[in-house]
């Protein structure tokens, strides 16, 4: 099972990520890139039904993840090999989520460089 085509974020990441590329210049799916792979570094496990997706910014699989996408989708599917697609829809942004939560209050693309 893969991802869906439309990808969405909850309405707190969606927010981190505007103020991320607002002091860092980065877009929004890179700093999702960057925060899903720190999370999996991490170690961190979705717990499932604990993200509601209710963030307005919805963009394509293609731009969110761009070249990662397979391996994005491979990562999850062998973490979560029961999950259906929407399953592994809330698990990404979860994985976004937590990844992005040590560095959302950093206010300069040199200070978000250091924190990698």
């Amino acid at each position: 099972m893969a991802l869906p085509n439309d990808l969405r974020v909850t309405k707190q990441t969606e927010d981190q990520l505007r103020r991320l590329k607002q002091y860092t210049g980065l877009n929004n799916n890179i700093i999702a890139r960057i925060g899903f792979m720190r999370s999996l570094e991490k170690g961190y496990t979705y717990r499932e039904n604990t993200v509601k997706l209710d963030g307005s910014l919805v963009l394509d699989k293609y731009t969110w993840l761009g070249e990662t996408s397979s391996y994005t989708e491979l990562l999850l599917k062998q973490k979560y090999p029961d999950f259906d697609a929407q399953q592994l829809l809330k698990a990404w942004a979860a994985h976004v989520e937590e990844g992005i939560s040590s560095i959302r209050n950093l206010r300069s693309l040199g200070e978000f460089a250091a924190a990698l």
